[in-house]
């Protein structure tokens, strides 16, 4: 099975960019979905057996992620002094999530490096070939670990199922941010040590990696509106998706008569 994994792994890094870039968006959909249900089944547990220590997992992602957010967003009110709480949402989502797609990078990139500097060591076929076996074998582990995401996934379990409806607006640009980010690790990894034979050139990296900030930027201005149109249907008892498409047709016609 594990055989099998990391040849398909090696056709999925074979296709062109926009390929790549699609199929590992659908994968960040359905590995946020997965962690979400993973920290949902650890709620479930922890109230059949009463014991906490099954939530941990869960309850640690969510001070993570909490702290990460609370941090940037102290950082930018401080520094650049921004008074609009909007502003201050959206900058603060905007910054940690672009960071986040910017780690992904570097990790992917310097597993290349590293297994790179191990092959410059070898003196024989046999253990070129281990090394590239393994190489794959943990960038394959890495890409799924970056695509299931999930410390995402698991600061909202608290939400319910219905209430995924939320996170669709800002969510269709986030993780298509973070898909792009994902691909680009995996380019300049296989760059630097190559496992298939591809060769991108910095200047595609660098407009990649610009669209990936675009786009988490699009999901950063989003994100602040979805959470209030949330807790706005909340407190007043308003259907969720009426309220959703409500606020953002008259965004959308706002915008139009604006243009």
């Amino acid at each position: 099975m594990k055989e099998k994994l990391i040849k398909y792994f090696i056709k999925y890094l074979s296709l062109n960019i926009i390929k790549k870039v699609f199929i590992t968006y659908l994968l960040c959909w359905i590995g946020f979905l997965f962690s979400f249900s993973l920290g949902k089944f650890l709620l479930y547990l922890s109230s059949i057996l009463k014991n906490n220590y099954i939530l941990k997992p869960a309850k640690v992602a969510q001070t993570i992620g909490t702290a990460k957010f609370t941090t940037v967003s102290h950082t930018i009110s401080k520094t650049v002094g921004v008074k609009n709480m909007y502003l201050d949402y959206s900058l603060s989502y905007i910054i940690s999530n672009f960071t986040s797609c910017l780690i992904i990078i570097f990790a992917l990139a310097t597993l290349g490096y590293l297994y790179k500097k191990d092959l410059e060591k070898v003196r024989s076929i046999k253990e070129k070939e281990e090394i590239i076996k393994n190489y794959t074998k943990y960038l394959f582990i890495l890409f799924v670990f970056t695509v299931i995401n999930p410390l995402t996934g698991l600061i909202g379990i608290n939400l319910k199922y219905s209430d995924l409806i939320v996170v669709l607006p800002h969510g269709l640009f986030e993780f298509l941010g973070f898909a792009i980010a994902i691909v680009v690790g995996l380019e300049i990894a296989n760059k630097i040590c190559p496992i298939v034979e591809k060769n991108i050139s910095y200047k595609k990296v660098m407009a990649l990696i610009l669209c990936s900030f675009i786009f988490i930027f699009i999901a950063g201005m989003l994100e602040p509106i979805d959470w209030a149109i949330y807790y706005y249907s909340k407190i007043y008892n308003i259907p969720l998706l009426h309220a959703i498409i409500t606020v953002y047709r008259h965004l959308l016609l706002s915008l139009v008569y604006i243009i």
